[in-house]
């Protein structure tokens, strides 16, 4: 069961909306209000942190791909994303309203991605009310929502082109029984989630392992113990400051709660979702126009899409024990981690990756600058201070030892790997 915050979020909508067209900026309100409903629509179907890197993608680049026909110092992905081809070009000489074939693109792109369609177009036929309330001319509004339905489909192709449907063909995953391989994890004892995540094409890597990790330290080695003492005392001797790092770092879509006989899914959204939002805040910091907001949004989800199949390869080829397993086998087998362990295996940290791959890019796009994180307050988190992308991309990386779910090795050598993502995507993409 989980909560429904619908209501709320379409009278957010309806606020926001409202002042689009006061101002240059305000269309990107548009933006944020078409990300914030895919949002909750993906925590409603509890989709996992792969999946979601995946459902963000592809709508923020068609987005982008409608809108950069506006400014032509602004080029396409084609050519430099691995499969994507020339996209559908505008009637030269006519009129768009960029923003309705954006949006459009968005939508139609997300739709095609989502589970709970239904709920997905509630949400939309909200935000369209106010979409076409702007004044277009119906010729130009028509021509526009067909040009974005154009770019939709095309992306859409290039997506079906990405070996998802594949990879969903494969056999269950089965843990190893081997001593120091991952096992199933309480309360919920799922099963790995995404196994075959290393098969999904990247976006800018040239193959899943090109920043390949050394492998984790020897089950039972001495490095192994001394890793593990240190997520057990951590843990036992956990500060207030540590715990509300470690709390609003969690971002587990796959959290439960038990009252009685009843579990409740935790509404939360994925790391991925995180970044998507503290690009937002960036964004809404530094007044980006469309367009600008678009590369920002776009670029970043590259990077924790690359990010998330790099981390996925490594921890299906390591297939490493989780600390609550350990240490319940070699110290405490009463021992319980403050945040619920996800079901897939730890080396590396993947919020390391993903932090420090998002960080990286909104380093090079806006620099460094002080800013409130408020992208979970929605969520029950309360607002956090940060003095740079680089020092929340540290924290979400530390917290994953302060939450008992990550050794540090996972942690370091995961913003080892983050940091080289993020450049890859900066050094092989070139939009302005």
């Amino acid at each position: 069961m989980i909560r429904s915050r619908f209501t709320g979020l379409i009278s957010c909508c309806l606020l926001l909306l409202s002042i689009s067209g006061k101002s240059q900026n305000a269309d990107t309100r548009f933006v944020e209000d078409g990300i914030h409903a895919l949002n909750e629509v993906l925590i409603r179907d509890i989709t996992s942190p792969p999946v979601a890197s995946r459902n963000y993608v592809y709508p923020l680049i068609a987005f982008y791909e409608s809108v950069r026909q506006s400014d032509n110092t602004y080029k396409s992905f084609a050519g430099q994303l691995n499969g994507l081809q020339v996209l559908p070009e505008i009637t030269k000489g006519l009129t768009y309203d960029w923003l309705t074939a954006g949006m459009t693109a968005f939508y139609k792109t997300s739709y095609g991605l989502v589970f709970s369609k239904e709920l997905y177009q509630k949400y939309w036929d909200t935000i369209n009310v106010s979409l076409t309330k702007r004044g277009i001319p119906k010729d130009v509004y028509d021509r526009s929502v067909q040009y974005g339905e154009q770019v939709a489909a095309h992306i859409l192709k290039w997506a079906k082109e990405d070996k998802l449907a594949y990879i969903r063909t494969l056999p269950r995953f089965t843990p190893s029984r081997e001593a120091g391989k991952w096992k199933q994890t309480s309360p919920d004892y799922m099963e790995a989630v995404e196994p075959y995540w290393t098969k999904i094409r990247p976006m800018a890597l040239s193959k899943p392992d090109q920043f390949l990790l050394p492998p984790p330290v020897a089950f039972k080695s001495d490095q192994f113990l001394k890793a593990c003492k240190e997520v057990y005392e951590t843990g036992n001797n956990i500060t207030k400051e540590q715990a509300q790092i470690a709390d609003f770092w969690d971002c587990n879509p796959f959290a439960t709660q038990t009252v009685g006989h009843l579990m409740y899914a935790v509404k939360k959204i994925s790391p991925a979702g995180h970044w998507i939002g503290i690009t937002g805040v960036a964004i809404r910091e530094k007044k980006q126009n469309l367009i600008e907001a678009l590369y920002s949004y776009s670029l970043v989800s590259i990077g924790i899409f690359d990010a998330i199949i790099a981390c996925w390869d490594e921890k299906f080829r390591s297939d490493y024990i989780r600390p609550v397993t350990a240490i319940q086998q070699l110290i405490s087998p009463v021992w319980q981690p403050r945040l619920q362990t996800p079901p897939f295996p730890e080396y590396p940290s993947g919020h390391s990756v993903i932090s420090n791959a998002s960080a990286t890019i909104l380093n090079r796009i806006f620099g460094s600058f002080s800013y409130t994180d408020d992208v979970e307050v929605p969520y029950g988190l309360p607002k956090r201070n940060f003095t740079s992308f680089s020092q929340a991309a540290n924290e979400a990386a530390i917290s994953r030892l302060y939450g008992g779910i990550h050794y540090r090795e996972a942690i370091e050598n995961g913003k080892i790997m983050g940091t080289n993502v993020g450049n890859n995507v900066l050094q092989k993409i070139k939009l302005r």
